[in-house]
């Protein structure tokens, strides 16, 4: 027995069992410490897993993009590969529960869940709550937050400011504004004089991220106003639900957040020709919308033709049905609706239909909509089928007759009804309306109007687009009212609503400035209404101005006729008809671009120019594309101060002066001058324009069936430009060598080019070569347009023509100065 052992051999024995027993429990208490330990290793939770964590934060890993969400403080940062911080969150997510506002308290855990990670928290009231985090994207992340019982009535949130940064965007802002810093507002929409139908709680920053929070109601925005550091927002939702994207400029931001939304749909080349529509007998402006009648827009069409201006789109305003909202063409508008259509496409014209997403007692489908349940909700639908309507129009007063269209029995039945209209031959819908949807509205799926009065705009332009494509491919114009955060995929323009026809706040400076802050939300195509909509005829001094604005924009449209005014004006007018129509190839270059990144058409300056921060609060300048930079007159002043970024650039209207850039001038061309405008062309420009006559003089009649290529060659260098309209993209490029030689090449083409270089040198061509072989060189402007291959050069006016036919293949010319 043991017992009987010598103590000698017992001791050993009971030393090794006390270092057994000793080990156990060290080991044991090892295996306790790793697992207290284990959420705070800094080791991924797999080895390919996009979720990783630390002491403490959790991180998610995207492509090109890093979340950051710490356990204790629940900080949030958008961050690169690198550790570049772009977004930070300065105040916790909070939710008023209960009339108290709780706030995020700690993150408990985060678990991968499929393509998302599910997350636990703990609020400051000691209740659960729960969260969500999805890749956005390469370079984005989506966040979703709410208490675990969904008791929350509001949320609100803060993120950081830096000392130099800048904020644009929320859709169309109608404060005057364009970089936000410093501001506060509602965002909801309402209709008026302006009509504010385009709010988006969606920013971008000069930080390179943008923010989006995903709720359709009204949402307070302060912009660094209460504290200069700090974005704080406001929503009655019980669900916060934000996105954060980042780029390596504002201009790949948003190309990161819209290539997952939704790219911006383009417009067929024809709705770049202007548009022309009317509220009454054209030779009567300010009589009643019921005296509108069919024949009034062919007589419009015919005498615009007969004053040498160029017409590309009407629309027909609400007369044109027999009933809003039908569907069903008015017999006293027109006795043959299709056949009004026919005539005014045999005249080039494209006609589109007014429509709004309501209907009415007196219409013939009212009855199957109540019956159906397929408008709105409130009490008695069918109580609402009596409307009032303005003069003007415009519906009158509080009512709940707009189709549900969350509803897909009411989507699919209003789409039905589209579809019939579109047999007529109408080649698409000016969208009134959508900004209207009541606050206590009864929607499908348990939504409520509050909810969803902003972005029910998305579902209003989805029903017609989804019909329009079906039936016509992309050859249709839409033109919405109303919009929100990716509603740019289901339409391709945006129309401003209504405007006062003065240089009041409501007026033109309004619409500059609403134009330019929707450039960041994805709404590249964008139109204004020339001369406002509330007064007719619109003062001329006011109306020329818009002119100037308007023709500059990718929609010129106006509903006011040019005979309504001064010989001097309405001559004006054509020649910026002219000028607009001309620019087709530009538009469709920029179209193309637009619908393939989201880069605005007209872009305000910091687009283009961020590292320069005197343009960041520049609100009232654009630049279309990067070669014309347009600075509309806002008032009734002949002088106004323009800011002119880095590059040489040349005066539109006196090409031998030019401006070293960056600089600040004072624009002034005289007391009178009302046809001109602050108009620049940059240096290195290469504008592509399809030119039929002389009125914008680029050219002549003999220019057809040419591209003409406006150039400015660099003095010293090159640029280039990729031409996108009727064929396949078209590289040309003008680069001068150290011989004094200038060559302008382009890819190969089906189409004849002829240039128009203006050469900012001392020296005349003293030849010009295509293929190694001469071009004639002409005696006159007169004989060159008039023949073949060949160029001229104009000694004066420092413009160089040169003509080349082309064979498919790529080409050039290289021009020899003496």
């Amino acid at each position: 027995m043991v017992r009987d052992r010598p103590a000698a051999l017992i001791r050993p024995f009971r030393i090794v069992v006390f270092m057994n027993k000793a080990f156990v429990f060290f080991l044991r208490l090892t295996v306790l410490s790793v697992c207290w330990l284990q959420p705070m290793l800094a080791a991924p939770v797999s080895s390919n897993s996009w979720l990783r964590e630390t002491p403490d934060s959790f991180s998610f890993h995207n492509e090109e993009a890093v979340l950051v969400l710490e356990r204790q403080a629940l900080g949030i940062r958008l961050q690169d590969a690198a550790g570049k911080t772009y977004f930070s969150q300065s105040d916790r997510p909070a939710f008023l529960i209960d009339g108290k506002w709780v706030s995020l308290a700690g993150l408990q855990s985060a678990s991968l869940d499929g393509d998302s990670v599910r997350l636990q928290f703990k609020l400051s009231s000691g209740a659960d709550a729960r969260g969500e985090v999805r890749k956005f994207g390469k370079n984005g992340f989506r966040i979703i937050l709410a208490p675990e019982n969904r008791g929350a009535t509001a949320v609100r949130g803060g993120n950081m400011l830096g000392t130099v940064e800048e904020i644009y965007g929320f859709g169309e802002m109608w404060n005057g504004r364009v970089a936000q810093r410093g501001q506060s507002f509602d965002l909801w929409d309402k209709g008026g004089t302006p009509d504010e139908c385009a709010y988006m709680p969606y920013y971008v920053s000069t930080a390179n991220y943008a923010f989006f929070l995903n709720y359709g109601g009204s949402v307070r925005f302060d912009v660094g106003q209460k504290s200069s550091d700090r974005i704080s927002y406001e929503a009655p939702t019980g669900e916060l639900d934000i996105t954060l994207v980042r780029g390596e400029s504002i201009a790949s931001t948003v190309k990161n957040f819209l290539s997952v939304i939704g790219l911006p749909a383009r417009p067929p080349r024809w709705s770049f020709k202007p548009w022309f529509w009317l509220m009454s007998d054209p030779d009567q402006p300010s009589a009643n919308i019921d005296t509108l009648r069919g024949h009034h827009s062919v007589d419009m069409v015919k005498k615009l033709h007969a004053m040498n201006i160029p017409v590309g789109v009407t629309w027909f305003e609400p007369p044109w049905q027999d009933a809003r909202s039908s569907f069903i063409p008015n017999p006293a508008f027109s006795p043959d609706f299709k056949a009004l259509n026919k005539e005014l496409e045999d005249l080039g014209v494209r006609a589109l239909a007014w429509t709004v997403p309501y209907t009415t007692k007196n219409s013939r489908n009212w009855q199957e909509a109540v019956d159906r349940r397929l408008m709105v909700q409130r009490n008695a639908p069918a109580e609402t089928g009596d409307v009032k309507i303005s003069t003007s129009g415009e519906l009158v007063g509080r009512y709940y007759n707009m189709i549900d269209l969350y509803n897909p029995e009411a989507f699919a039945w209003w789409q039905a009804q589209i579809d019939r209209s579109l047999e007529t031959g109408i080649r698409g819908f000016k969208l009134d309306a959508g900004q209207d949807l009541e606050a206590d509205a009864l929607l499908h799926g348990g939504r409520i109007g509050r909810d969803v009065h902003n972005s029910y705009a998305t579902e209003y332009s989805r029903v017609f687009f989804e019909s329009l494509t079906k039936k016509y491919g992309d050859d249709f114009l839409m033109i919405p009212r109303a919009a929100w955060m990716g509603s740019s995929a289901y339409t391709n323009f945006k129309w401003p609503g209504d405007l006062s026809g003065s240089f009041a706040n409501n007026g033109l400076p309004s619409s500059v400035y609403s134009t330019l802050s929707l450039a960041f939300s994805g709404f590249p195509f964008v139109s204004t209404d020339i001369g406002g909509f509330e007064d007719r005829p619109a003062p001329e001094h006011v109306w020329l101005r818009w002119a100037q604005f308007g023709a500059m924009l990718p929609g010129m449209q106006t509903l006011h006729m040019p005979w309504w005014y001064s010989k001097e004006a309405s001559d004006h007018f054509r020649y910026l008809s002219w000028l607009h129509t001309d620019l087709i190839p530009l538009w469709m270059t920029l179209a193309n671009e637009a619908a393939a990144t989201g880069a605005p058409v007209c872009r305000p300056l910091v687009w283009s120019n961020q590292k320069d921060i005197d343009t960041w609060r520049v609100d009232d300048q654009f630049t279309v594309g990067t070669s014309l930079l347009v600075a509309p007159m806002l008032n009734a002043n002949p002088e106004r101060s323009i800011y002119l970024p880095e590059g040489l650039w040349y005066d539109f209207w006196d090409e031998t002066q030019t401006t070293q850039g960056p600089a600040r001038v004072t624009w002034f061309k005289g007391w009178n001058a009302r046809t001109k405008f602050p108009l620049y062309i940059k240096e290195g420009a290469i504008i592509p324009m399809e030119i039929s006559n002389a009125e914008s003089g680029f050219g002549s009649a003999e220019s057809a069936g040419f591209v003409t290529l406006a150039m400015w060659p660099m003095v010293r260098g090159s640029s280039e430009f990729v031409l996108h309209d009727t064929e396949a993209p078209v590289r040309i490029s003008a680069a001068w060598n150290a011989s004094d030689e200038l060559t302008v090449s382009w890819s190969a083409t089906k189409r004849n080019h002829l240039l128009r270089m203006h050469l900012n040198t001392k020296k005349a061509p003293a030849g010009v070569t295509a293929g190694g072989q001469s071009l004639k060189a002409q005696s006159s402007l007169q004989a060159f347009r008039a023949g073949g291959e060949g160029w001229f050069f104009d000694a004066p006016t420092q413009k160089l023509w040169v003509k080349k036919l082309n064979d498919g293949r790529e080409a050039s010319v290289r021009i020899v100065l003496n």
